[in-house]
């Protein structure tokens, strides 16, 4: 090839790069009379705040960046009091409240795909429509009279505060925004509001974010004991199996049987980042490690609360006890469902000859 020819086939391939470039940076093309309402990137917002009458949320980044994934900060308000009716006969007395079991701490937790999704909606935060700064009745009539629900975004260090409107006819549908630095008012994006609202749901309740495919041993760990387990056929669940270490060519069906029941273990209750149960930490009792090679793929370690009474709470072990697991995913304890026998058949396991 000579040298023109070189240079001719070099710039076009300059130039397929700058054009693959600029379309990666383009924006995605907007609805007709679709407006940027914040002008900002993923690292630029800091800080999402929802807030209404029953419950808050924060939203924040991951500490290692836009990989780590999003946060929640979750507060639940405990329930205003029932205000006693004026025309009761007050020579009758009031039949007692039932007690309604406090709400939950201010607990920080690990924000499921849908949490990441929310916060990536700010990042430009597009409405379909404006509608520009409405009159009273036009408020009123999107419920942004007075209203309850607010919503403030830190974008560059700097808040900003929007006021939240839903139609009283239209629950559950359409929702509305306004600025309140200068009154405009915006389409909120459809079904937003009501994540925001449920944000218990946006939480990431895996105890795991690798897969089964991931590992190809595991080992378990109690009290001074160990025993190895390797992977067989792990190129598919239909062929997956586990063997012992010392006789890897024999499958054992019990130990398969039990690690589908731990992979498959689904928390009741998350604790947040740095809490514990009300009733005292958790003692491990078993630990479990999964491995690829010489790495360290992940963990659970599942722990036991002795009851203090000498009875069995509702939630107890089947050897007394309630019990709590952990795992390199979790932000902290998770209550195992009641009924639980992962513990009682790894411990058999581990005895077993």
């Amino acid at each position: 090839m000579t040298r023109r020819g070189l240079a001719v086939q070099s710039g076009i391939a300059a130039l397929g790069l700058v054009t693959m470039y600029a379309t990666w940076q383009r924006e995605p093309e907007r609805a007709p009379g679709a407006v940027t309402v914040i002008d900002a990137s993923k690292s630029d917002v800091t800080r999402i705040h929802y807030e209404d009458e029953s419950t808050a949320v924060d939203f924040m980044p991951g500490d290692t960046g836009n990989d780590a994934g999003v946060w929640l900060h979750l507060v639940t308000k405990p329930k205003a009091e029932t205000k006693p009716d004026a025309k009761t006969d007050t020579k009758t007395p009031p039949k007692p409240e039932p007690k309604t079991p406090p709400p939950p701490p201010p607990r920080d937790l690990k924000g499921a795909d849908n949490a990441k999704h929310i916060y990536e909606q700010f990042a430009p935060l597009i409405s379909m429509r404006a509608f520009g700064v409405l009159d009273a009745n036009k408020l009123k009539e999107i419920g942004l009279d007075n209203p309850k629900r607010k919503l403030e975004v830190t974008v560059k260090g700097e808040v900003r505060r929007y006021d939240i409107g839903q139609p009283s006819v239209q629950a559950g549908g359409e929702s509305f925004i306004r600025d309140q630095r200068d009154g405009r008012v915006y389409l909120m994006p459809r079904n937003m509001l009501m994540d925001l609202q449920n944000a218990s749901h946006l939480v990431d309740r895996r105890l795991h974010a690798f897969e089964a495919i991931d590992y190809d041993r595991i080992t378990l760990s109690a009290g001074g004991k160990q025993k190895e387990f390797v992977v067989i056929g792990r190129e598919s669940p239909k062929t997956a199996g586990l063997a012992n270490a010392k006789t890897p060519d024999k499958r054992d069906q019990t130990a398969k049987n039990w690690n589908d029941q731990l992979w498959r273990m689904f928390p009741s209750e998350l604790l947040g980042k740095g809490e514990e149960p009300k009733d005292g930490k958790p003692t491990p009792v078993l630990k479990v490690t999964y491995n690829d090679g010489k790495k360290t793929v992940g963990w659970i370690e599942i722990g036991r609360i002795e009851t203090t009474s000498g009875g069995v709470s509702e939630d107890a072990a089947p050897s007394g006890g309630e019990l709590y697991a952990r795992t390199e995913h979790t932000a902290s304890w998770v209550k195992i469902p009641t009924g639980t026998q992962v513990l009682q058949d790894g411990q058999k396991l581990l005895a077993a000859p």
